[in-house]
Parts: structure tokens; sequence; C-alpha cells
């Protein structure tokens, strides 16, 4: 009987004395921040045990590997409309992720878009007083008077023969521009190396008289703020800044400012 205790003993397998490694739950806060890979490579680690399935299936399915997935689906799966509100959420979090991509791109669209489209313009504003030093300086450039002939018998355009040019009147009309543009070619002898400023009563057409001159082949066009009689005008600046030859005068003064345009235009010569 003794004899086969040590046969007993070395038939039957060794006992693993050691306790069971029992599964840890991993802290919320360090599993937000721990990477993919690590969570991999626990995966393997617990596949090696019997309780592989139950931790995988758990750890897959928390939220916080679902937070660390780099695309979210942006419509329901089971109705297959698109969900608003991750969209929004999607747009508010690449906001706040590249906030001076987004206020580079805003500054783009708001400020220099515009800016460029209205400098590259050939029609474009001008006060009178640097519409008069255009004129000036610049053979090209000539003076259009789009007001009708009632306006043009009560107030007189600009005499620029003091610059050795001539003011070109031709009223504007809205239901025949294609006649006007006929019209105001005819008066000049270049209109595709003529830059014109245009000029009426206040500024309520000189603007889109302008854009039509551009579209019609004329090289640039300006339209005078403030027309003749509009707040920063032709009158309200001639007393102050402009020479005497080239004011307007009301028809009882047209002749005596002749006179004195005259007198004016022999002391320059």
């Amino acid at each position: 009987m003794m004899s086969s205790l040590p046969t007993i003993l070395a038939s039957s397998p060794p006992r693993n004395l050691s306790k069971p490694s029992t599964p840890q739950t991993p802290n919320s806060d360090q599993s937000r921040t721990a990477p993919l890979n690590n969570i991999s490579h626990s995966l393997h680690l617990l596949s090696k045990t019997n309780l592989s399935l139950t931790l995988s299936h758990t750890i897959l399915c928390s939220p916080v590997l679902a937070s660390t997935q780099p695309f979210t689906s942006i419509s329901d799966q089971s109705t297959g409309k698109i969900d608003l509100e991750s969209i929004l959420i999607t747009i508010d979090n690449f906001f706040n992720k590249y906030p001076f991509f987004v206020a580079g791109c805003t500054f783009i669209y708001l400020v220099v878009y515009p800016a460029a489209i209205f400098y590259l313009r050939k029609y474009k504003p001008i006060t009178a007083i640097n519409a008069f030093l255009k004129l000036k300086s610049q053979p090209d450039s000539q003076l259009l008077d789009i007001r009708d002939d009632k306006t043009l018998a009560s107030l007189a355009s600009p005499s620029l023969k003091f610059l050795g040019k001539s003011s070109v009147q031709v009223p504007y009309s809205e239901e025949d521009e294609s006649g006007f543009v006929k019209r105001v070619k005819g008066g000049f002898s270049d209109p595709e190396n003529t830059v014109v400023c245009v000029l009426d009563n206040f500024d309520g057409n000189s603007m889109k008289v302008a854009e039509l001159l551009v579209e019609n082949g004329f090289k640039e066009a300006y339209y005078i703020k403030g027309g003749a009689r509009g707040k920063n005008g032709w009158l309200a600046i001639q007393e102050e800044l402009l020479p005497p030859p080239v004011h307007m005068y009301t028809a009882k003064n047209a002749k005596s400012s002749s006179n004195n345009e005259s007198s004016i235009v022999g002391t320059e010569n």
C-alpha cells in the first residue's frame, strides 16, 4: 500500500497552485487616452484566457473606443435619413480644431475677394475733384454728361476748353440703351482707348451707364459720386477746389462765365 503511493502521486497531473488571474476593469480615464494599438495588444493577450471572448466584446462595444473612431456616420442606419445633429457636431468640431483656417477662409471670402472684384473691374466710382484731375492729367479721358435737355438748359455742363477738351452731352434713356450707346460712341473718335467720366444730375444712372459703356467696348468708365448737384458733387466743391473755367453755371450766368473763361485762359496762355 505504501509502495503504491508514489506511483499514484507520479501519475496524477500536478495542480496549478497559483491563483487564477482575474481581469481588471480598465480605468475609464486611461482608456480614453490609450491609443488603439494598446487595445489591440491587450486583446491579443486576452485571447489566451478562457474569458477572451467576453472581454473582447465588452471593450469593442465600450463608448470609449467608439469615441476614438475617426469617422462618425451622419445618417441613421435604420431609416437612412441624414442626421442633422451629427452634421452640426462635425462642423463644430472642425471649427474648434482649425480656428485659424476657418478665420482665414472667412477673411478671404468677405474681404479679399470683394476687394479684388471691385478694383479689377473697369467701371468704378470717382469723386468730382479726382474726376477733374483725371481729365486734366490723362489725354485719353473725356467727360460725358448724361443729363436730359431740360436739366442742361438750367445748368450747363462744365466747360473743358481750359483743358483743351469738350464735354460730350448725350441724355441717357433707359428704354433705348442700344441707341444711347450708339450715340455715345459717335461722340468719341476712339472708344476702345477712351476713359469716360460720367456726370449725372445726382448719381442715380451714372453707375449704370459706366457699366454699360465698359460692356460695349470703352477702355474704362468712372461715375462721378454726387453728380452735378449731389453731396460732394461738382457744384458743391467747385468754389473751393476747382478753377473757375470748369465751373458749372446756370443759364443766366453762362454769358458772364464765358467771358471770365476767355480772360483766364488768356492769362494761363
